[in-house]
């Protein structure tokens, strides 16, 4: 599967595989950043959803909404979340002049246990990269499977440790710790989240895991890999671990 994925992003890489429009609302949304991750989207679709026509997505950690417009312009009746949605508004007016079918919501990743409705396809942006604490991973993961439809999947785009990455090695305060926790240093304060270590004081900003550590804990959270790719960072950054995942069992 992952050599059938490589040949259709190979045969493509001279040409645009998104379409004019997703293109131009890319453009619009100030998103070429997240063009890549379009890119192995609309490669996931064109692999698993032959059909399109009045199926549903869910975009978690919607932002600019480069996604979630991609995805209804694929034909996807597309649900966008995200905690600050500051492009909201400019979404809203292409959505609209378009005609595409998007709604929005704010929330974070635990509002997932409160969905009731059932997705086709799930995409999740570095949500689980941002959530550091496992019992909050667990849940997440939990209400995401809970959320798919029968025969539905789960892309997951996530960062993860690789050699070139040493997050000490920066302008920030940051360390990361043995579970892989990435810290930030704060002023001290006795909000809730702020640990002292060291006579300093500090705040859990995300866990960046190997990619063997991701793989087992969606597998543990009951899904099974379809897709797994992961993308070198260039410079002092993470690596890009993108998994399509499904619960289904004969999927």
């Amino acid at each position: 599967m992952k050599t059938q994925y490589q040949s259709y992003i190979d045969a493509k890489e001279n040409n645009s595989i998104t379409t004019e429009r997703t293109l131009h609302n890319m453009l619009a949304l100030k998103g070429l950043a997240q063009r890549d991750d379009v890119q192995f989207l609309q490669a996931m679709v064109k692999e698993f959803y032959p059909q399109t026509m009045g199926l549903k997505a869910l975009d978690l950690g919607s932002g600019r909404g480069v996604t979630a417009m991609a995805l209804a312009c694929w034909g996807f009746h597309v649900a966008a979340f995200d905690m600050l949605r500051s492009s909201i508004s400019i979404v809203q007016k292409l959505a609209l002049h378009q005609e595409l079918n998007i709604s929005f919501g704010m929330g974070g990743i635990l509002q997932m246990e409160q969905l009731t409705e059932k997705f086709d396809l799930i995409h999740d942006c570095d949500n689980l990269t941002n959530t550091p604490t496992s019992l909050e991973r667990a849940r997440f993961l939990t209400g995401v499977k809970n959320a798919l439809a029968v025969n539905g999947t789960f892309v997951l785009k996530t960062s993860v440790i690789c050699d070139s990455f040493d997050p000490e090695d920066s302008f920030e305060s940051v360390c990361l710790d043995a579970d892989y926790v990435l810290w930030r240093q704060t002023p001290a304060s006795d909000a809730p989240g702020v640990v002292e270590m060291n006579g300093k004081h500090w705040t859990a900003q995300k866990r960046i895991a190997p990619a063997e550590f991701i793989r087992q804990e969606v597998i543990a959270a009951g899904f099974r890999i379809l897709v797994d790719e992961t993308e070198n960072a260039v410079g002092n950054n993470p690596a890009t671990l993108r998994l399509v995942l499904t619960s289904a069992k004969g999927r």
